[in-house]
């Protein structure tokens, strides 16, 4: 019997026996609040010379790059630390040439057909190996994406010899639709799969797709899951490793915070999910254009850079993961008017209010460059911003708003206040007629306290008994370090 079989037998009889869970009511360590992760979809960003072929179809608009591959993402790491992210998420990169779907499928990753094998249209053991490496030598974590809740053709067992149980099962959410990954029988199989990669890689966490679908027959299977990867990320740490040991989990499950209490976070299964209320709050809905978000204004920005807890979440342990574009619904330019004198601008303040986040954050390839996908032709609502990658402006307002956002992570990464710190308010109107919302975050740990002023007009802002003045634009936020 394995380590890992061991390992997995061993808590399912202490569950049967005992009556427990394996959930631990710990908070997030700080490395994980500090997050600020870059996603790149691998098909769609970019084709390195010299490295696989990529495929040749997938679903996203027409005219744009299919054959991305893992070189491709080697390239731009000097870009993505450049632009203050300290991790990375690829899309599924795991063998899906033999997935049923058809080419457009088997391109995203999503179906899967061996989960212990690199895709060779992506690239080698050796290309995932050197970009693993190479993003840690830049101080940067690899986060993979999971999907353990359904399968494009799984037919062999784990290197181990465990099996997936490939039938038909739905979610106990009511809406969460049917997956072919069963449990508890599939557990030793993916509590396999989840350990692996950080094994024998090095690899820091994991995205979850539909999360949900792992919540079968009343229990959250999540909670094995999570306790397998973050005792792998133990043992790891107490042999000196340096990588390999953040054991970050963040799952997909769609829906406002009440939903998610009763998805994934139940009973302690994972500590993060991606916070979609909060997306739609500041940059409108996932697959719909009749808002740009901060329809309350400042009033918004409050909510979201509030206590989890006050927002409605299970309690201030968990950590929502605040986004303003994935690869499932339009980018965040595609809200705004383009046309607009302030179009840069109040991208920027989107992005302003993602450093500003309590918690682990995420950045889209191409919104940095205010990317648009909207007016592509051949995407649809679910797969329009998968648009090629690129790693160069292409004109000044793209790169004032790519060196602002660089410089907001850099300042959320230098000040723990930012993405772990106590918020206070203040709001109001000067004379000439701008709207002001001062946010004041503290760290209560080290002490250090910054300042963020967010503005609806040009204004010169003086606080006398600090003998400080600062100077902000509209829709361009800045941040003040006060000790």
């Amino acid at each position: 019997m394995t380590l890992r079989k061991l390992r997995y037998w061993t808590l399912a009889i202490l569950s049967a026996f005992t009556g427990q869970t394996f959930a631990q009511a710990h908070t997030a360590p700080d490395d994980q609040r500090s997050l600020t992760i870059y996603q790149i979809m691998v098909a769609s960003f970019r084709h390195g010379e010299g490295g696989a072929p990529g495929y040749t179809a997938m679903w996203g608009p027409d005219g744009h790059t299919k054959n991305g591959n893992l070189r491709g993402v080697i390239e731009a790491l000097d870009h993505i630390r450049d632009l203050g992210a300290n991790a990375i998420w690829l899309t599924p990169i795991f063998d899906s040439t033999k997935a049923f779907g058809g080419e457009k499928l088997q391109a995203t990753g999503y179906f899967t057909n061996d989960f212990f094998k690199v895709d060779p249209n992506f690239g080698t053991e050796e290309d995932f190996r050197e970009l693993v490496d190479e993003a840690h030598r830049r101080g940067m974590y690899v986060i993979l994406d999971g999907v353990f809740g359904h399968h494009g053709g799984v037919s062999e067992p784990s290197p181990s010899g465990n099996v997936l149980d490939t039938t038909q099962v739905p979610s106990d959410r009511l809406d969460g639709g049917t997956g072919n990954i069963k449990y508890p029988e599939s557990l030793p199989y993916i509590t396999e799969v989840a350990t692996y990669w950080i094994d024998k890689y090095g690899v820091d966490g994991w995205r979850l797709d539909q999360a949900y679908q792992a919540m079968q027959g009343g229990h959250n299977y999540w909670i094995e899951i999570r306790k397998a990867v973050e005792d792998l990320a133990t043992e790891r740490r107490a042999r000196g490793e340096k990588w390999g040991t953040l054991g970050y989990m963040v799952g997909e499950d769609w829906g406002p915070a009440a939903r998610v209490n009763i998805g994934v976070y139940k009973d302690g299964g994972l500590l993060s999910a991606f916070d979609f209320e909060g997306k739609e709050l500041i940059s409108g809905p996932m697959q719909e254009l009749t808002s740009a978000g901060l329809e309350n204004g400042w009033d918004d920005v409050r909510t979201i850079l509030s206590r989890p807890t006050l927002r409605g979440y299970l309690n201030d342990d968990v950590i929502p993961n605040l986004y303003l574009t994935n690869h499932d619904g339009y980018r965040v330019a595609d809200h705004l008017n383009a046309d607009d004198p302030l179009f840069y601008q109040k991208l920027m303040t989107r992005n302003a209010i993602l450093a500003a986040y309590n918690g682990p954050i995420t950045l889209y390839y191409g919104d940095e460059f205010a990317d648009l996908s909207r007016d592509t032709q051949g995407g649809q609502k679910d797969n329009i911003a998968r648009t090629s990658g690129h790693l160069e402006p292409r004109n000044g307002g793209e790169r004032r708003l790519a060196r602002y956002i660089a410089d907001a992570m850099k300042f959320r990464r230098e000040n723990p206040a930012m993405w772990r710190g106590q918020a206070a308010f203040k709001r109001y109107h000067t004379p000439a007629g701008a709207d002001i919302l001062e946010v004041l975050k503290t760290d209560p740990e080290t002490g250090n306290r910054v300042r963020i002023i967010f503005s609806t007009a040009d204004e010169t802002l003086i606080w006398p008994a600090e003998g400080r003045r600062a100077n902000v634009k509209a829709w361009q936020p800045i941040f003040i370090k006060l000790n």
